[in-house]
């Protein structure tokens, strides 16, 4: 789809949520587009990286696991339809 006409319906780091509101949408025939990205960036998670590696541990032993942060998109003319619908 294209970005231009979309707009963003809702945020979550759980993978879960994400799943919950896709099926709503698909049930509902709403085209949508999940787009993911770290909430630690690239130069955060090789920092992370050698920062275990000098300390010669396993990267996030005993850590949560890394988190990424999901948003859904929908297009613009369904967006009020779609918002009512994940409440």
């Amino acid at each position: 789809m294209f970005g231009l006409f979309m707009r963003r319906l809702t945020v979550d780091t759980s993978t879960e949520g994400i799943k919950r509101i896709s099926t709503i949408l698909d049930q509902n025939s709403i085209k949508y587009e999940v787009r993911s990205e770290r909430s630690r960036g690239t130069i955060g998670m090789g920092l992370d990286a050698a920062a275990y590696a000098r300390a010669n541990l396993a990267m996030y032993k005993g850590a949560s696991d890394p988190t990424f942060i999901y948003s859904v998109y929908v297009n613009l003319k369904d967006y009020k339809r779609a918002k009512k619908l994940i409440g």
